[in-house]
């Protein structure tokens, strides 16, 4: 379970304190995606950051599996908007990196690296290095890196904004096809109501700055066969719209 109580964060901007999260409190069960959704600079970023580890001047409590995040000892996947790649190593040694150096330089298991390679699409492609790649296919790298790593949580950054629009439909397939195998715990910054509606089990609006939950939608509709095409998905879409016009212009 990952549990955030109370989270604010602040920055020193010249000279002058401001307040990027205020008072958030969110809690995701394991196995579990949560899709963040909000106006730029709401700290959606900012959060993502605090629950990687990466912030560490924060107020409250940012807790997976009842310890306080510590990425020394708890496995976390991060990719971030430019998917994070080394453009000097190749593929095959971009998707074992994490995993590597969270396991003492050992090498991942051969066969299933092998698997991900070829759950992704990626087999024939292992000696390239990320300038040789499109964007899907460095997208694919990302995710086969995180998932290798068996992280304790995923987090991605808006992971499919650079991509067009066929490209980013297909790699949220991608996606869910490899989590509903593991079932990482997962959480999901994006600004398009429609990859917050069909990625995430829990939604999460944030208001504008500072950050605070508006408000916790539980999708009835995560998951179910063929959703894009069926009205409820639109009409959920369209409520979630509507909920966030009337919330962001207050």
């Amino acid at each position: 379970m990952i549990e955030i109580k109370d989270l604010s964060v602040n920055y020193v901007a010249q000279g002058e304190r401001q307040s990027v999260l205020e008072e958030v409190n969110l809690e995701l069960a394991a196995g579990e995606t949560c899709a963040i959704i909000g106006p730029s600079g709401c700290g959606k970023s900012t959060m993502l950051k605090v629950v990687a580890g990466i912030i560490t001047e924060f107020r409250g409590e940012v807790l997976i599996d009842g310890q306080p995040v510590c990425p020394k000892q708890q496995k976390i996947g991060f990719i971030p908007q430019n998917y994070g790649l080394l453009p000097w190593k190749n593929v095959y040694d971009n998707i074992q990196l994490g995993a590597k150096l969270k396991n003492k330089n050992q090498n991942t298991d051969k066969e299933k690296l092998a698997a991900f390679l070829k759950q992704l699409g990626l087999s024939g492609l292992e000696r390239r290095y990320p300038g040789e790649l499109s964007g899907g296919q460095q997208q694919r790298v990302a995710l086969a890196r995180s998932f290798v790593l068996k992280p304790d949580l995923l987090l991605m950054d808006e992971p499919f904004s650079a991509l067009d629009a066929i490209t980013r439909e297909e790699m949220q397939q991608v996606f869910l096809s490899i989590w509903r195998k593991y079932s990482v715990s997962t959480i999901l910054v994006t600004h398009y109501v429609e990859e917050a509606v069909y990625l995430g089990q829990k939604i999460v609006v944030l208001s504008g700055t500072p950050g605070k939950v508006s408000k916790v939608i539980d999708n009835p509709h995560f998951g179910v066969e063929n959703i894009r095409s069926r009205p409820e998905f639109f009409e959920l879409c369209r409520e979630l719209r509507k909920m966030i016009k009337e919330d962001w212009s207050r």
